[in-house]
């Protein structure tokens, strides 16, 4: 009799065993999936033309103008287009890094209600 109370008593640890584990792995999962998502919309031009038109406009703008100055280094346009093609560079690497760093605030254990103890253990 005391042998069955001792088998039983290790098929429910096993069992909670496995529902932890399994609760654990879908949080992992999700964590992947937002990341991977976050990863690709940070890495995507298209999400930079969207947050900053202006910026995406004085881009091409200098892209056309270096373009259709040619090849000489003494032309105004051809100056003009390399200037705005800069600046343009550099506020869109402004932006990335301010991208990363939300990102990297958001991640932190504090900050993201999912991560907090027993937030997954109520949903499972």
């Amino acid at each position: 009799m005391g042998s069955r109370i001792v088998d039983a008593e290790l098929e429910q640890t096993k069992r909670d065993l496995q529902r932890q584990i399994g609760r654990r792995r879908r949080r992992i999962d999700r964590r992947i999936r937002a990341t991977q998502r976050e990863t690709r919309r940070l890495l995507s031009w298209r999400s930079y033309v969207k947050a900053c038109p202006g910026n995406s406009v004085m881009a091409a703008l200098g892209v056309g103008l270096a373009l259709s100055a040619g090849l000489s280094g003494r032309r105004l346009s051809r100056w003009l287009g390399l200037r705005l093609i800069r600046r343009a560079a550099d506020n869109g690497v402004q932006l990335f890094w301010q991208e990363l760093g939300r990102i990297w605030t958001d991640s932190a254990p504090g900050n993201n209600p999912s991560t907090k103890r027993g937030a997954d253990d109520e949903r499972a």
